[in-house]
C-alpha cells in the first residue's frame, strides 16, 4: 500500500473507533449472543462493541452481571483506559488476582473472587462451570 492509502486507511479505522466509543461510552453495552467464542469463553466484554455471550447462556443472569461490570470500567475509564489498565494488571497480578477481574466476581464466594479459574473448573463459580477455562 502507498504510504499515503495507509495513513487515510489508520485515520479512517481511529475516526471508527472514536464514534463507536461515543456512541457506546454512557449507553447500555449491546448483547451479542454466539454460538461459541473463543479460547472456550462463556462471555467476553468487548468495548466499544458491546457484550459477546454464547447463545445458552443468555439467560445466565450472574454471568452477564459480571460482564456488565466490565462494561462499567469500560464508561469509567474510556477505550484506551480499559484497555491499557486490563493488560497491566494481567501482567502484573494474574487472571485470578486481577482487581478488574475481581471486582467484577462480586457475586461470587470470597474464595471463588480470588480463586476463580479453579472456580470455574471445578463448578463450584456462580456464574459459569466450564472444566476447560483458561485451559
Amino acid at each position: 500500500m502507498k504510504p499515503a492509502v495507509t495513513i487515510l486507511t489508520i485515520t479512517a479505522g481511529i475516526t471508527l473507533l472514536a464514534y463507536l466509543e461515543h456512541l457506546q461510552r454512557k449507553g447500555e453495552p449491546n448483547v451479542i449472543p454466539l454460538g461459541s467464542l473463543p479460547f472456550d469463553y462463556n462471555a467476553m466484554t468487548v468495548p466499544p462493541i458491546g457484550i459477546f455471550i454464547r447463545k445458552d447462556q443468555l439467560s445466565n443472569q450472574a454471568l452477564l452481571d459480571h460482564e456488565r461490570v466490565h462494561w462499567s470500567q469500560y464508561q469509567d475509564r474510556g477505550l484506551f483506559g480499559f484497555y491499557t489498565d486490563y493488560y497491566q494488571q494481567a501482567r502484573l497480578y494474574g487472571y485470578d488476582a486481577m482487581p478488574m477481574e475481581v471486582e467484577a466476581r462480586q457475586n461470587e464466594s470470597p474464595y471463588c473472587q480470588c480463586n476463580y479459574t479453579q472456580c470455574v473448573r471445578s463448578g463450584i463459580a456462580k456464574t459459569v462451570s466450564n472444566p476447560n477455562f483458561r485451559s
